[in-house]
């Protein structure tokens, strides 16, 4: 069943673990897509008007057709949603953003592939692919973004929001324990995962806390190929984790997370009863 507008969707991630974004409706999005037409078309009449100007003459128009269509359709909103994170004018006017469909900020390379399918299920098809791709997905996927592994989700207008830097330190007790876990096979999508969660344990219940705990620390635990210590909560053992990436990263966060930075640290809260 297609999704509504405006309802938070729960995106499952490869380790099984649901995560909640708000995506955009199929409207929205059209109505973004126009406006960034509306200012594609205006940049293209800009070109051409200079163009004119400084070449007069000797300038084909077969060639200059091909190279501003190229320019317009496919490498101008590439380059835009590539700087400016996930977002286009149209975009930043309605509060949308493109992210990965876990949830991830887009990678230069989704949005490439977002890119040239536009070409065929928006341009080629006057946007009746796309208008139906998202209208069927449970998730409002054009086929571009199927393709790329994006969602389009509403957020707040105007720039992304500030993430506060936020240090883990090693529960008392599991320093050792922090700096004998190898966590070298997780990756900054897989740690947005655990931050998240752990920065949002007091908006669950108790039941969908210790059910989510259980399952993202199941998911880190094949992916870091280490055996849930069966005397630590899943919970307190992400914290763990947490704490083990930052070190591992090295910089402020790390010297935060060990006590010795400037930086005051927000930490998540033993889940220890």
């Amino acid at each position: 069943m297609p999704a509504r507008p405006g309802v938070a969707n729960e995106l499952v991630t490869p380790e099984a673990v649901l995560l909640e974004l708000p995506t955009a409706g199929v409207a929205t999005r059209a109505f973004a897509r126009l406006l960034d037409l509306v200012l594609q078309f205006v940049f293209a009449m800009i070109v051409v008007t200079g163009a004119s100007m400084l070449f007069p003459v000797g300038l084909s128009p077969q060639l200059a057709v091909i190279v501003l269509s190229f320019t317009t359709l496919l490498v101008l909103p590439i380059l835009v949603e590539v700087l400016w994170r996930g977002r286009s004018p149209g975009k930043a006017l309605f509060g949308l953003r493109v992210v990965g469909a876990d949830g991830a900020p887009e990678a230069p390379r989704q949005a490439v592939v977002r890119g040239l399918v536009a070409l065929v299920d928006l341009y080629l098809c006057v946007g009746a692919l796309a208008i139906g791709g998202a209208a069927l997905s449970q998730r409002s996927q054009r086929p571009g973004d199927m393709a790329a592994g994006t969602v389009v989700i509403r957020g707040p207008r105007g720039e992304a929001p500030v993430r506060v830097p936020i240090a883990f330190h090693p529960p008392v007790g599991y320093e050792a324990y922090v700096a004998s876990l190898d966590v070298g096979m997780l990756g900054d999508g897989d740690f947005s995962l655990i931050r998240e969660f752990l920065l949002r344990t007091s908006e669950l219940s108790s039941e969908r806390r210790r059910e989510l705990g259980f399952e993202l620390a199941e998911g880190v635990r094949r992916r870091v190929r280490h055996n849930l210590p069966t005397q630590i909560d899943p919970e307190l053992w992400l914290i763990c984790v947490a704490s083990a990436y930052q070190l591992r990263q090295g910089g402020l966060l790390a010297d935060a997370a060990a006590g010795l930075a400037p930086l005051a640290p927000l930490v998540a809260p033993d889940p220890r009863r």
